[in-house]
């Protein structure tokens, strides 16, 4: 049995993994709603993956092509640039195109981003090759599935599948990835991550054409309900406090003496309790409650955080970075289950990729930004925890405002769709 099926059995409070795993489901009325889901958990992980692989992505690149700071800057900011601006126009386009469609274009914009790549050694043609890829590839779709996750029967569990699998995929093709360069160079590169997308192609098929409540999706924003904007501004607020801690990782890994081995062997360390986190969250939340166990999640990172200031050396490095990312992976699915609970869901749910996109970047950048006010290793840290200590008050008056902090109601029948 492998690691993840394990894993599966042991977060599950009665199916087997069979059960959860299996492609036909017993109800063949709920068997496009389950393979729907399960083809959004894929797109899900695959729309970000070039983000979730940015360090190694542009470091294998910049062998190829020489690269300023500043041009290693625009081409990260270029990957989180698609989901901004895709859910910032989702009113206008998430009901007007088959969803199937506008999957298969996306899919094939991202192929063609990946490919062109080969063709030029101009750092700004690559620049817009790659926005471009985003802004029509990318972006387009993780707004349709996290839209069509959010309008499933069980968006807890779809998005705690849907974290786990973007988990697993970035962490395996982040260990190829340098395998790839140095068997085959940019060539190897290039077909691996081309090869990614294009096993993705037969999933658009299994998508729904529309969304079930297309008048939901054209909420406009001003109307979002003070609960969905509170849940946004928390998925925010999470977003920059994660990736203002990891951003720096290999930094503050320096400062402590950890060698680049040390550091990769606790990036794999991490995703594993990460996925660990993630699948642990349905059924944990089933039992207390969302809001208990959010807090609860929150409390063992800071937790794990105060050692830090005490004694900042590899054993506590590495407790903070493996605890926190098991916890962190743990307390998100908490926001986007519960913003899938408000009676605008669908609508919010299509800003959730600007919202996180945006968080994505002001994490990091507030970092970077007040780095000159800082005069110590652990200022990256502390800037998360901010972020962190914003998240949670805004997290809790959703829940209190819309009493989303009870027990979610149990799911019957086929628990993934």
């Amino acid at each position: 049995m492998s690691l993840f099926q394990s894993i599966m059995k042991l977060t599950r409070r009665s199916d087997p993994t069979t059960t959860l795993l299996a492609l036909d489901p017993a109800n063949a009325e709920e068997r496009p709603a389950v393979l729907a889901a399960r083809a959004a958990w894929l797109l899900y992980a695959l729309a970000p993956l070039i983000t979730y692989i940015t360090p190694v992505y542009l470091a294998l690149l910049a062998q190829r092509v020489p690269l300023t700071e500043r041009e290693i800057g625009l081409l990260a900011g270029a990957e989180s640039l698609g989901g901004v601006i895709a859910a910032l126009t989702a009113r206008w386009w998430i009901t007007r195109f088959n969803w199937r469609a506008a999957a298969l274009a996306a899919l094939l914009v991202m192929i063609a981003g990946i490919v062109a790549t080969a063709f030029t050694l101009s750092p700004d043609v690559l620049l817009i090759i790659r926005a471009t890829a985003s802004i029509f590839g990318g972006g387009p779709l993780i707004v349709i599935a996290i839209v069509v996750l959010s309008e499933s029967a069980a968006p807890d569990r779809n998005f705690a599948y849907a974290f786990t699998a973007q988990l697993v995929i970035g962490l395996v093709v982040l260990l190829l990835l340098p395998v790839a360069g140095d068997a085959l160079g940019w060539t190897g590169v290039i077909i691996l991550l081309a090869g990614c997308f294009v096993t993705a192609l037969p999933l658009v098929g299994l998508l729904p054409k529309r969304s079930a409540n297309p008048a939901a999706l054209v909420v406009p924003a001003a109307s979002l309900t003070r609960p969905s904007w509170l849940l946004l501004l928390s998925i925010a607020l999470l977003s920059a406090s994660t990736q203002a801690s990891w951003a720096f990782s290999e930094v503050l890994g320096s400062d402590v003496g950890m060698s680049l081995s040390g550091m990769s062997q606790l990036l794999v360390g991490s995703t594993v309790l990460a996925v660990i986190g993630s699948l642990a969250a349905a059924p944990i939340g089933q039992r207390i409650g969302r809001l208990p166990a959010f807090i609860g999640g929150t409390a063992i990172i800071l937790l794990c955080v105060s050692p830090l200031y005490l004694v900042l050396g590899p054993t506590t490095y590495v407790s903070y970075y493996l605890i926190g990312a098991c916890a962190s992976a743990f307390i998100a699915p908490f926001q986007l289950g519960a913003l899938a609970g408000q009676k605008d869901a669908s609508a919010a749910a299509s800003l959730m990729p600007a919202v996180q996109a945006a968080g994505m970047m002001a994490g990091p950048a507030a970092v970077g930004l007040t780095a000159d006010i800082s005069h110590g290793p652990l200022w990256s840290v502390s800037i998360a925890v901010a972020f962190l200590l914003l998240a949670a008050p805004a997290f809790a008056a959703a829940a209190w405002s819309r009493n989303l902090n009870g027990v979610p109601p149990p799911q019957s029948g086929t628990p993934e769709t």
